[in-house]
């Protein structure tokens, strides 16, 4: 299986969970996988590609990076399947693929234009939302665009150990145990680096606005 064949479509996030909406669990569509029904695999990837985009696309705040660094993540799902182990979770496995797979890529190239973000995702840490009617106020806009540049910016210099926690945990509203078997590493290390992250990243969003003043 190529990345050709994995298909990313737009569609409403549902809650996390280990079993679809048919009830069938993730450990036995990986079963029926393994036993040689390979077309089974898009189960998988039509329940989860929307989370692993969203989470890269936060990783690396490009769009058209997101969707082949997401592609390339189940593709390296597909080849590995055989050494997932049912006693962990399925997708936090996943997006342990996705993450390092965005963290691989932004080694290669280390410069490359971001798009927007798409704000709402920002609010559990602080940064207000792009009213709807914003652009009919010219200036109102040009201000938050420059807030978005910032804040892109501060985002993407975070370390690689600081990085994956707020975008995993504060803009993707995973939890800090979840988190903690994505990174694997102990959930009191989450905890703390959840804590350098936010505040990195407040000094950073200081500091532009003091010279702003």
């Amino acid at each position: 299986m190529d990345s050709t064949t994995i298909a990313l479509h737009k569609r409403a996030v549902t809650p996390i969970g280990e079993r679809g909406m048919d009830g069938v669990s993730d450990q036995a569509v990986i079963d029926r996988v393994l036993a040689g029904e390979l077309d089974a695999y898009e189960i998988l990837v039509d329940k989860y590609q929307n989370r692993i985009y969203s989470a890269v696309f936060n990783y690396v705040l490009n769009r058209d990076d997101a969707v082949d660094i997401t592609q390339e993540a189940f593709v390296r799902a597909y080849a590995k399947l055989g050494n997932f182990s049912s006693g962990s979770t399925f997708y936090t496995w996943l997006y342990r693929i996705g993450i390092n797979a965005a963290i691989d890529h932004l080694r290669k190239r280390k410069t490359r234009p971001v798009d927007s973000l798409d704000d709402h995702r920002f609010t559990e840490i602080g940064f207000e939302p792009t009213a709807p009617d914003s652009a009919s106020n010219p200036e109102r806009l040009a201000v938050r665009g420059e807030q978005a540049r910032v804040l892109r910016s501060a985002v993407l210099s975070l370390s690689e150990k600081l990085r994956p926690v707020i975008v995993l945990h504060d803009i993707e509203g995973l939890s800090q145990e979840e988190v903690a078997d994505i990174l694997q590493v102990p959930v009191g290390t989450v905890k703390s680096r959840v804590s350098r992250g936010r505040a990195e990243l407040r000094q950073k969003l200081s500091e532009y606005a003091g010279e702003l003043l």
